[in-house]
């Protein structure tokens, strides 16, 4: 009996570490894409939070959502629009709410430059709707 629970709690503690040590991977991803998309190292960035989604796709939806908007913020600032439109559109998909709805008025700008103008406009909207900040942090990245 005293093997059998030792064995369990060996079995738990290995869970718990092992997904401990999953998050970490994640997230370091996600702090290492954001800090390369802050100093304008995109293609980085993009291969950083690509990194972050593909290690843990299960993990809380605002951190892929997080992680989508960042990556099409930065395929935006390298013309890769196309793909940045869907990477918000999964963001808004993951978190219909984001803080500062950053992902709605990224999408917004990516629309527009695809001349969808109907579209930009009612992310525009959706993005004012959802927050009074949402042309302040992270949003001002427009570099292309």
């Amino acid at each position: 009996m005293k093997y059998s629970f030792r064995f369990i709690q060996i079995a738990i503690i290995t869970i718990v570490l092992a997904s401990n040590a999953a998050y970490a991977i994640k997230n370091s991803f996600l702090i290492s894409g954001e800090a390369k998309l802050k100093s304008g190292h995109n293609k980085e960035a993009i291969a950083d939070f690509t990194k972050a989604i593909e290690h843990n796709p299960k993990h809380a939806k605002s951190d892929l959502s997080q992680a989508y908007c960042h990556r099409g913020i930065a395929e935006r600032a390298i013309g890769e629009i196309e793909a940045a439109n869907l990477d918000f559109k999964k963001a808004i998909e993951l978190d219909p709410t984001p803080k500062d709805a950053i992902a709605f008025t990224n999408r917004g700008i990516a629309k527009s430059a695809l001349g969808d103008i109907n579209g930009a406009k009612s992310d525009f909207k959706m993005a004012d709707s959802l927050s009074d900040d949402s042309t302040q942090d992270g949003v001002n990245t427009n570099k292309g």
